[in-house]
């Protein structure tokens, strides 16, 4: 099983299981398995930008949309799947002012084929 697809089992698993997030060591653990994924493409910045963007978006519900922060994760490390992983136009435009806020930090490969993923949604030119 690849990382990004394991990391996907564990949140399915805390969505089926009804667990709530809590703020502490919960959360922490969640940020360093997310961090651990996205960190080596976009840097520990981004990591931190997009985990927060999830938390203050996907958790004011008793259950959190754990399975949109691993979506997340799966488009960074390209291992997205259009037709089962579901992005809203808000992630994206996240993903996307996050990569311009890190341009001059990040790898230029790594940042072209990012950029190229939100250029074919149309999402550059906003």
């Amino acid at each position: 099983m690849r990382p990004v697809e394991h990391f996907l089992s564990d949140l399915n698993k805390r969505f089926q299981n009804k667990e709530p997030l809590e703020d502490g060591l919960t959360t922490d653990r969640l940020f360093i398995a997310f961090s651990s994924l996205v960190t080596p493409h976009l840097g520990l910045q981004g990591s931190e930008e997009l985990f927060k963007y999830w938390k203050d978006s996907y958790t004011s519900q008793a259950v959190p949309d754990y399975l949109r922060l691993g979506y997340i994760a799966a488009f960074i490390v390209h291992e997205y799947d259009e037709g089962s992983m579901i992005l809203s136009r808000e992630d994206l435009e996240e993903i996307r002012d996050t990569l311009s806020s890190l341009a001059d930090e990040m790898h230029i490969d790594t940042l072209t084929t990012l950029m190229a993923e939100l250029v074919s949604r149309g999402l550059l030119d906003q």
